[in-house]
C-alpha cells in the first residue's frame, strides 16, 4: 500500500525544517562563524544515532511501565531518556579527538546535534492533534532540543577537560539535570494542557539565558591541547586565571588604572535591534487584533484556539524579540578582565616541615587553590595548612603540592590540594563570595 503524504503533514515537515534553519542561522552567525562542514554533517549523523537510542530506551521502559502518569512520562520517559541519548551522542562525537576542541565547539556542535534530534523527533512523533497545535509544538520543542544540546555539549567538554572527579561529574550532572528539568516542565505543560502561556516563555528564555551565559564564559576558556601544553586540568587553569585576575587588580590599583568601564552587559548591535523590532511588531499587532476583532480571527481560522493563537502570534514573537535583543549582550571580557573593587581572599599559613609560608588565596574550588610562595616546591610535597576567614581559623588541614612554577616576573606559586576540606569553610567562603560579587556586580566605579 503506497504511503500517502497529507497536506498537513507536509506543512508540519516544512515548518520543522524552517525552524531548524532559523535557529541554526541564529546561532551560526551569533557566536560561531567559522565551521567545518564535515563536523556539522557528523554531528547531524550522531543526532540520528541519539534519536535511535532514545526510541529504543523509551520502547523498553514502556514495556516495563506501560501506564506511567504525566509526571513520569514528562520528566523520565521523555525528558530524561532523550537528554541522556543526546548526552551519549555528544560524548561519542567529542571523546576521540577531545583535545582539538574547545567548550565553544562543544556548544555549537551540541546545538547541531540537538537540532537534528528535535527534527527527527518531531517528524517521527507527528500526532494529528490539529494543525495549529502541531505547529506550536514544532516551533517550540525544536529550539528547546537545540539549546539543551548546546548546554549538554558545553558541560560534556568540561567533563572531558576536568581531572578531578568532583568537577567532572558535578558540572556534567548539573548541566544535564537543568536540561532535564526544563524539558520535562515543557512536556508536562503539553501533556496536561495547563499554564502553557506561562511555561512556554519560562522554559525557552531560561534555557536561552543560561546558554548565553555559558557562551560568554566559554570564550575565555582554552582548548584541550593548550591545557596539555601547560600540563593543567581545566579546574587548575580556572583557579590560576582567577589568581592572576586578582593580582592584576592589585597592580592596577597601585598604578591608578581603573577598569570600571568593563561592564557585564554590552549594548545590542544595530542588526539585533532591527530584528527585535521586526518580531515585536507582529506581537503587538496580534494583541490589537485579538482585542478589536476576535470574531475575525474565529471566522478566518475556525480551528485555531485562543490559547494557541496567543502562544503562536503573541508570546512566541515576543520571545524571539527578547532572544535577538539579548543575544551577545553579555560581555565575555567581564568574566576575564573585570577587577573587583574589593576582592575576597583568605589568609593561609602553609607548613612544610620546619618552614612556614604566610600567604593568601583569592579563589578556592572544592579542595584546590593556588598559593603565592617565596620558593618553588617539588610536586607531591606534603604540607599542612591553616585557612583563615576573618577571625575564624581552620587549622591543621593536611594536603600536598600538585605543582609549582615561577612566572615571568620571578614570582613563585604552588597549586595545592587538600586531603579534605571542612564543609563549614566552604559554606562560609561561598557565602562571603556571593555577597562580595553581588556588591561588585552593581559597583559603577573603582575607587583608587
Amino acid at each position: 500500500m503506497p504511503i500517502q503524504i497529507t497536506i498537513p503533514s507536509l506543512v508540519i515537515f516544512l515548518i520543522n525544517v524552517c525552524t531548524l534553519a532559523f535557529y541554526y542561522s541564529f546561532y551560526r552567525f551569533h557566536f560561531y562563524r567559522f565551521t567545518e562542514g564535515f563536523l556539522q554533517y557528523t554531528a547531524f549523523a550522531f543526532s540520528l544515532f541519539s534519536a535511535g537510542i532514545a526510541i529504543g530506551l523509551q520502547a523498553l521502559f514502556l514495556q516495563w511501565v506501560p501506564g506511567g502518569g504525566p509526571v513520569w512520562n514528562s520528566f523520565f520517559l521523555s525528558s530524561f531518556i532523550e537528554e541522556f541519548a543526546k548526552l551519549l551522542g555528544i560524548y561519542m562525537f567529542f571523546r576521540k579527538n577531545q583535545d582539538e576542541f574547545t567548550v565553544t565547539d562543544g556548544i555549537f556542535y551540541g546545538l547541531v546535534l540537538g537540532g537534528g534530534f528535535g527534527l527527527v523527533e518531531n517528524i517521527l512523533y507527528f500526532i494529528n492533534s490539529g494543525l495549529w497545535s502541531q505547529v506550536l509544538r514544532s516551533i517550540t520543542a525544536l529550539p528547546i532540543h537545540m539549546m539543551n544540546g548546546g548546554l549538554v555539549g558545553a558541560y560534556t567538554m568540561m567533563f572531558l577537560f576536568h581531572k578531578n572527579p568532583v568537577f567532572k561529574w558535578g558540572n556534567l550532572l548539573f548541566g544535564f539535570f537543568i536540561c532535564v528539568f526544563f524539558h520535562g516542565l515543557y512536556n508536562l505543560s503539553l501533556f496536561q494542557e495547563i499554564d502553557l502561556l506561562v511555561i512556554l516563555p519560562i522554559c525557552i528564555l531560561s534555557l536561552f539565558f543560561l546558554l548565553e551565559l555559558t557562551i560568554a564564559k566559554s570564550r575565555i576558556l582554552v582548548p584541550g591541547h593548550i591545557l596539555k601544553l601547560m600540563d593543567m586540568s581545566m579546574e587548575e587553569y580556572q583557579i590560576l586565571s582567577r589568581h592572576n585576575r586578582h593580582e592584576g587588580w592589585i597592580q592596577n590599583v597601585q598604578k591608578h588604572i581603573s577598569t570600571s568601564g568593563i561592564r557585564l552587559f554590552q549594548y545590542p548591535n544595530l542588526r539585533h535591534t532591527i530584528l527585535t523590532v521586526f518580531f515585536l511588531i507582529p506581537s503587538i499587532l496580534s494583541i490589537y487584533l485579538l482585542n478589536e476583532s476576535p470574531e475575525w480571527i474565529t471566522r478566518k481560522f475556525p480551528d485555531l484556539l485562543i490559547q494557541d493563537y496567543f502562544a503562536l502570534f503573541v508570546i512566541y514573537p515576543m520571545v524571539l524579540a527578547l532572544m535577538f535583543f539579548f543575544a551577545g549582550i553579555l560581555n565575555p571580557y567581564f568574566f576575564r578582565d573585570r577587577m573587583l573593587a574589593v576582592p575576597l581572599f583568605s589568609s593561609v599559613d602553609m607548613h612544610v616541615k620546619e618552614k612556614e609560608e604566610n600567604s593568601a588565596i583569592f579563589h578556592i574550588k572544592a579542595n584546590l587553590f593556588y598559593l603565592p610562595t617565596s620558593q618553588n616546591y617539588p610536586s607531591g610535597t606534603s604540607a599542612s595548612f591553616d585557612l583563615w576567614l576573618g577571625l575564624n581559623c581552620f587549622s591543621g588541614l593536611k594536603g600536598k603540592v600538585l605543582w609549582s612554577r615561577e612566572n615571568e616576573e620571578g614570582n613563585c606559586g604552588v597549586m595545592c590540594q587538600l586531603d579534605s576540606i571542612p564543609i563549614q569553610f566552604l559554606m562560609k567562603w561561598n557565602f562571603f563570595r556571593f555577597k562580595q560579587n553581588l556588591k561588585n556586580l552593581f559597583l559603577r566605579k573603582v575607587q583608587v
